[in-house]
């Protein structure tokens, strides 16, 4: 029989237009735990400034925005040292991990 051993796993992202679509392995039934808003998403645009993202699924994707970044180029999830609100899970239950899609240099 089938058993699920991962939670939603980050593979790509594009951008498209105002919005970053985010496409995951271990993806069936993607949701928010619970039924609440999905939570724990930033977003930035070529400026590298990360401000809290809206987030929907669409399938086995979930797609994030920001009023306040109107070309977003990179997203992250869970990536604080003390993430909060993290909440995408897949049909098994099981969490998605920390990632990010930008591959920018930290600043001191």
């Amino acid at each position: 029989r089938e058993i699920a051993y991962s939670g939603p796993l980050y593979k790509s992202m594009a951008a498209e237009g105002g919005e970053i679509r985010l496409r995951f392995g271990h993806a069936k039934r993607l949701a928010a735990k619970a039924g609440a808003e999905l939570g724990g998403f930033v977003i930035a645009g070529a400026d590298k400034v990360f401000v809290p993202a809206q987030a929907r699924v669409d399938g086995q994707a979930v797609v994030v925005w920001s009023d306040a970044v109107a070309a977003p180029v990179a997203a992250r999830y869970g990536w604080h040292s003390d993430p909060v609100g993290c909440n995408l899970v897949n049909a098994a239950g099981l969490p998605a991990g920390g990632f990010r899609t930008d591959s920018w240099p930290r600043e001191e």
